[in-house]
């Protein structure tokens, strides 16, 4: 039993064949030993032949799992193949010489080894050209249909192209639109900020099962698979990223992209800052309990060679008080290998973590911004839209031109001249936006981030692991967001440069008589400045 659509498993189709299929089984007197049922595989490209049930069983045969014969019952025979009839007809033949007897219920027909006559052999042929050029033109109608809807997309048509929606959007009325479910647009938007915070994907899932958050389908629980899910679908943002599939071939981006086809859930800086987040996101562990121990791991450098600063982790060790603490250090990676590096300061972790978040945190509570957060804020969108606007654009340029290339065709080299106004276009646009951005404050807007710290910074050594986790998880992803470098020099005097907001350099010293770090910034520029210091 095979159909080669889902929608048609919607239906009676299932039942039907095996209806009639027990039936005329029955009448002849045969015993049932098992049921073939391909779900959803077409026959037109012989997939399952090869890797469906099909496919076994004909495995099965070769094996000689049935060394008395067994009878191939199916409704059509069709149900088998419509491929060229040349192939069927191969294929019948090297399974009856097997010793199987394919039978159908449509004609009561039999073919078994010694008894293809020629009436047997064209009508096997017969049928098996009719059934492959009826699959042949509804192949040759489907991609014209779903060609011609991309065209209509392209050309700037807004209307639904298939009633198949993101989990949380629905499709109403005449003619139907998509609608977005407020409830899980709400949810999909948390996935994203949680992961802007630093959440991983499994803890986001444990948080949403935890609070008993309803899930889009029919699974019982959130699984870390569907949060990533959700987080790599770009319908999130309106696009559909357009595909084609051949009659019982496989699915292959088509590289065009419609901007504005779904309604937008997550505004396109916050997808953005998540995409980053997801790429910078490194969970470090440092023995049972102790994850995510260094903040820094992949930001901290060297500032004699450049070699990253590495984690060396010795142990709980207590102190005269009876008190217990770890013994962690940074050491130059390059000094530890023995590449020639004289930068041998071991850096305290738990004070220099605790030394180059205090300048952040100053910087949070300092600054007195002028441009509003929400004008800063729409401006933002506006760059993050503008961006992926002209990332489309130049994508089917360069599509345009390599088609251009290797077939020479007036008619692509005239698209790709099209296609590169709109590039031209939306770069002039994302660069006037970016001009304003800086006309309207002078740094990127990062008090989000700034004020993420400072309430977080509490919770860095809960006892809690999760709660410690947590916060780790999110300051660190704050700290990647702002500090653009983060230097280690030493042994002579030992100290840190780091650069915060693309702004202010600051400089942190280890003070033997406080018995901590003090710090000076200044601006990145160079310019003259009354220094600011703090212990």
């Amino acid at each position: 039993m095979r159909w080669s659509s889902a929608e048609q498993s919607r239906g009676s189709t299932l039942e039907r064949q095996r209806d009639d299929c027990r039936r005329h089984a029955a009448d002849n007197g045969w015993r049932i030993v098992d049921e073939l049922v391909d779900d959803g595989i077409s026959a037109f490209k012989g997939q399952h032949a090869s890797t469906g049930a099909l496919g076994r069983f004909v495995a099965d045969v070769e094996a000689g799992r049935y060394p008395e014969g067994i009878v191939l019952l199916c409704e059509k025979l069709d149900r088998l193949s419509r491929q060229e009839p040349g192939k069927v007809f191969l294929w019948m033949m090297n399974l009856t010489e097997a010793g199987v007897i394919v039978a159908t219920v449509d004609g009561a027909r039999r073919y078994s080894k010694g008894n293809f006559d020629m009436a047997s052999i064209i009508e096997v042929v017969v049928k098996a050209q009719l059934s492959h050029e009826e699959s042949e033109k509804k192949s040759q109608r489907l991609g014209a249909a779903w060609a011609a809807k991309r065209r209509r997309l392209n050309s700037g048509e807004k209307f639904v192209m298939t009633r198949r929606a993101p989990a949380w959007l629905d499709i109403v009325g005449s003619p139907p639109v998509f609608v977005p479910d407020p409830e899980r647009a709400e949810i999909v938007r948390r996935i994203f900020e949680e992961t802007v915070a630093g959440f991983g994907k499994n803890h986001i899932a444990r948080n949403l099962n935890l609070e008993g958050v309803a899930t889009f389908g029919r699974a019982e629980a959130w699984h870390a698979s569907y949060v990533q899910k959700i987080l790599r679908n770009p319908a999130v943002i309106g696009e559909l990223h357009l595909a084609r599939k051949a009659r019982g071939g496989e699915r292959t981006m088509t590289g065009d992209v419609i901007i504005d086809y779904y309604p937008v859930v997550v505004d396109a800086d916050l997808h953005r800052r998540a995409m980053i987040a997801m790429k910078e996101r490194s969970r470090v562990s440092t023995g049972r309990g102790r994850r995510l121990v260094n903040l820094f791991s992949g930001l901290a450098r060297c500032d004699a060679c450049s070699s990253k600063m590495a984690f060396r982790g010795k142990g709980r060790k207590q102190r005269a008080d009876g008190s217990w603490v770890n013994e962690d250090y940074l050491v130059c990676d390059g000094y530890q290998r023995g590449r020639g590096c004289d930068n041998r300061t071991h850096y305290n972790y738990a004070v220099w973590e605790s030394g180059i978040l205090d300048p952040i945190i100053f910087e949070a509570l300092h600054e007195d911004h002028s441009a509003s957060q929400s004008e800063v804020r729409d401006l933002e969108i506006e760059i993050a839209q503008l961006e992926r606007v002209w990332e489309v654009a130049e994508t089917k340029a360069d599509s345009a031109l390599r088609i251009a290339i290797e077939t020479g065709r007036p008619e692509a080299q005239v698209a790709w001249t099209e296609l590169t106004v709109d590039v031209d276009e939306a770069s002039n646009r994302l660069d006037h936006a970016r001009e304003r951005l800086l006309a309207l404050k002078h740094t990127p807007s990062k008090e989000e981030q700034w004020e993420r710290i400072n309430v977080l910074r509490a919770s860095l050594d809960a006892e809690d692991e999760e709660v410690r986790f947590e916060a780790r998880s999110k300051v660190r992803s704050a700290v990647f967001a702002l500090v653009t470098d983060l230097r280690f020099y030493g042994p002579e005097t030992v100290g840190v440069t780091m650069t915060v907001g693309n702004e202010w350099s600051v400089h942190i010293d280890y003070n033997d008589l406080l018995g901590g770090t003090e710090w000076i910034r200044g601006k990145v520029e160079g310019g003259s400045i009354d220094p600011e210091r703090d212990a």
